[in-house]
């Protein structure tokens, strides 16, 4: 009977899982999950989405009825052109969504009957333009309503309202006027701030009876995707320098104009290599001064201080394990290198392309500081024009020898550097050495030079005209 039993039990089959089973139904069910709460989630954001901007679309267009519902002279902002009770920026909440509400309100200078900026209208302020921005989600998302009013009866000249146009522009290879970038006019004398974009000829009116008489006062700021940012400063003293764009002016009755350079942005990489340009020297300390010209220090005629020129990148920076350093999203224009005073363990022999370089808009530009190790035998030439300032003189012969058979010669660079050891092969050693360097036009130099163990040895020559 026993027998019977444990038989019975062998042959019989338990319901249930193994781990393995379990996990794989763990497994199926956490995707599932996973893949509803996805869908569920992206769509209650386009159900959010959509509600926001349903909002906002009822907003902009219950805000431009009431404007409509305005006469034509109330037609204005509290700190716009055209004066007016019209709040220029305001927040509402509508339905627990929260709003930036922005107007603005521009005279239209139509060119149908000419235009004020090619003296061909005495009377400009055509028609008004009104537009309505609403903005939510951290102003990352908008809509915008637009309408324009025209006046009652005829065209008519206000002899009060001023008149500022900026033109915007670039001053590099082939440059035209900058459209659509974003005009932002400050004047808290008057309380004036308001915000237009340039056409697509870079110019942009403001008319109306908010601008006003006023010196020096109009803040301008330009900003555009990829562009500068370009900021007008008040005159020196208020700006510890002399601007090159001053706050703009206005004399109501007149043709008041600035003219503002806006130029595309540019990348710049600085590499650090040895003598030859080939091998990466790391973490070396420079400075780098250059980019758009902001203004020109006073400078002072009882010490004879010239005033020097400063820019909008002045700056030390620090080479990485690879040599580089990279500046994205910087002005163009002129640009030098030097050595930080803090790095003693290299000397500066040249750039490429040398020092100071020109960047323009729009470029992607790689430059390499070569550098001498002030540890290595080695020799550093500079050859000079024996003329007012020594200017480097380029293309000169620098022959190096010694009684031991070494004979090197190389041609001194656009900066009249010329550098010993020419080579990794170039077995220099310390010694007395014959330095003959000779070019067209000028009187040959043969001199001694000692050269040190270890050591960077650094001499000048200077050639007379023959």
């Amino acid at each position: 009977m026993l027998c019977k039993n444990n038989k019975e039990r062998k042959g019989s089959v338990q319901p249930g899982f193994t781990l393995i089973e379990a996990m794989v139904v763990l497994f199926i069910f956490s995707i599932i999950t996973i893949t509803f709460y996805r869908t569920y989630s992206i769509g209650l954001k386009y159900i959010t989405d959509s509600k926001d901007r349903l909002g906002a679309v009822a907003l902009a267009n219950e805000k431009m009825e009431i404007i409509r519902n305005l006469n034509y002279d109330d037609i204005g902002t509290t700190t716009g052109a055209i004066s007016g009770n019209i709040p220029s920026e305001e927040n509402v909440t509508e339905n627990a969504s929260s709003y930036v509400v922005d107007t603005t309100v521009q005279y239209v200078d139509d060119p149908f009957d000419g235009t004020y900026a090619a003296g061909t209208d005495s009377a400009p302020e055509d028609y008004k333009d009104v537009t309505v921005t609403v903005y939510w989600n951290n102003k990352q998302e908008n809509v915008q309503v637009q309408s324009i009013f025209a006046p009652p009866g005829l065209e008519v000249n206000n002899p009060n309202d001023g008149i500022l146009m900026v033109n915007v522009f670039s001053d590099q290879p082939g440059g035209v006027g900058i459209p659509d970038s974003t005009v932002h006019v400050v004047n808290s004398d008057i309380g004036l701030d308001t915000t237009v974009q340039t056409d697509n000829t870079g110019h942009v009116v403001l008319m109306g009876n908010n601008i006003k008489n006023s010196i020096q006062n109009y803040q301008i700021t330009l900003t555009k995707p990829g562009y500068e940012t370009v900021n007008t400063m008040p005159p020196y003293p208020s700006t510890p320098y002399n601007p090159v764009d001053v706050n703009a002016s206005v004399v109501v009755g007149s043709t008041n104009v600035i003219n503002i350079v806006q130029d595309q942005l540019a990348d710049l990489a600085v590499d650090t290599t040895d003598y030859a340009g080939n091998t990466p020297v790391p973490n070396i300390n420079f400075h780098i001064t250059g980019g758009r010209i902001l203004g020109n220090t006073p400078g002072d005629p009882t010490t004879g201080t010239l005033p020097q020129p400063v820019y909008n990148l002045d700056t030390d920076a620090r080479t990485d394990l690879s040599g580089e350093k990279d500046f994205s999203s910087i002005s163009p224009g002129q640009y030098t290198i030097t050595l930080s005073p803090s790095e003693t363990g290299y000397v500066l022999i040249d750039t490429d392309p040398i020092s100071p370089f020109s960047l323009f808009s729009n470029q992607n530009l790689a430059v390499k500081a070569k550098l001498a190790n002030v540890n290595q035998t080695s020799l550093l030439v500079r050859v000079t024009k024996n003329d007012t300032g020594n200017p480097p003189l380029a293309g000169a012969s620098v022959e190096l020898t010694n009684g031991a058979g070494y004979d090197q010669a190389v041609t001194a660079s656009e900066t009249g550097t010329a550098y010993f050891p020419v080579s990794s092969t170039d077995n220099l050693q310390p010694g007395i050495y014959t330095l003959k360097v000779t070019a067209n036009g000028y009187t040959e130099n043969d001199s001694q030079v000692t050269i040190n163990s270890n050591q960077l040895t650094q001499t000048a020559v200077s050639l007379s005209a023959s």
